[in-house]
């Protein structure tokens, strides 16, 4: 009889230990993803605005394409050579990204920042990695044109930086991207962070990476309306081509290693650079390496300011 029930106290743990970790694992994890609308608490530039660095500055908010309104900051420049649409990280805000204002505006740039979806004051119920929030970049691009004639350019950080380059090469018309810790895919982040987030405690080890990691993957895209194989950064970096494009990266940045970078510029061949900052953390290479940084979003915005847009970019 005891046998009986050792046995049945097992198939109970085995079914328990399916439920949890492949049904409902998966389906929590894409939630946390997705659907929470969670702020980072960036102590580094709380409360911080273009006025905090003496510039004149502008609340504007505008729609993007499906109809989200977005909110953002335009800080316009004496004499602009264009303007640069600055986009911040995952779980962040407009903020950001405020500290690399005062050098945009003393290269003779407009900056628009803006909160994208589902992110700051921005409107929008969910996050999708780059495949709805092309759209916010493309509505602050629109409204640049709007307000100011010259060229465009992209610079984005993580999240924001995927979206810098999923939206550019859907427009041929910007003339320049930075892209700053950006991923090379959802799949492939969704499964590289998984592997991060099984060392973090042994007991972590039980939770399999298969199929857990395509079960998420695919409650993400359920759960936020959204084609998660159209996040895919490295396939639309190749439509960059021709234009001057930067990708950063901090040396010891464990969620999203240099080599990431590297892979990003093999896919725009010529014409793109990548620099690597000395530093662990990530998204930090513009306070880890102020000078290198700037020194190379300086030959960005200098071959962009021209406006031209060479062939094997319009293609």
């Amino acid at each position: 009889m005891w046998r009986i029930w050792l046995k049945r106290v097992a198939i109970a743990i085995v079914a328990l230990y399916l439920v949890l970790v492949v049904g409902v694992a998966p389906y929590w994890l894409a939630g946390r993803a997705i659907t929470r609308r969670f702020q980072f608490p960036d102590k580094e530039n709380a409360n911080l605005t273009p006025a905090s660095f003496e510039l004149p500055y502008e609340d504007v908010s505008f729609r993007a394409q499906d109809g989200i309104e977005l909110k953002a900051w335009w800080v316009p420049a004496t004499s602009a050579r264009g303007t640069v649409v600055m986009v911040h990280g995952l779980n962040r805000s407009r903020i950001e990204m405020v500290r690399r204002v005062p050098f945009v505006h003393s290269s003779d740039w407009n900056a628009i920042l803006l909160d994208l979806r589902h992110h700051g004051a921005s409107a929008g119920e969910a996050t999708t990695f780059g495949v709805k929030e092309k759209q916010d970049v493309e509505a602050a691009a629109r409204f640049a044109r709007e307000r100011a004639p010259g060229p465009v350019v992209f610079w984005g950080v993580s999240l924001g930086g995927a979206s810098a380059v999923l939206a550019a090469a859907d427009d041929p018309g910007v003339t320049g991207v930075i892209c700053d810790s950006s991923f090379r895919s959802l799949d492939d982040t969704v499964r590289h962070h998984l592997r991060l987030f099984r060392g973090f405690r042994w007991w972590l080890r039980i939770v399999p990476s298969w199929p857990v990691t395509d079960l998420a993957i695919y409650w993400m895209g359920r759960r936020g309306g959204f084609d998660p194989t159209q996040s895919n950064v490295e396939a639309a970096a190749k439509h960059l081509r021709g234009r001057p494009v930067l990708f950063v990266a901090n040396s010891e940045d464990r969620r999203m290693p240099k080599e990431i970078a590297f892979d990003l510029k093999a896919a725009v061949g010529p014409g793109a650079e990548v620099l690597i900052v000395p530093g662990k953390s990530h998204g930090g290479a513009w306070r880890d390496g102020t000078a290198a940084y700037e020194a190379a979003a300086a030959v960005v915005l200098g071959a962009a300011g021209t406006g031209a847009v060479t062939a094997a970019a319009a293609q």
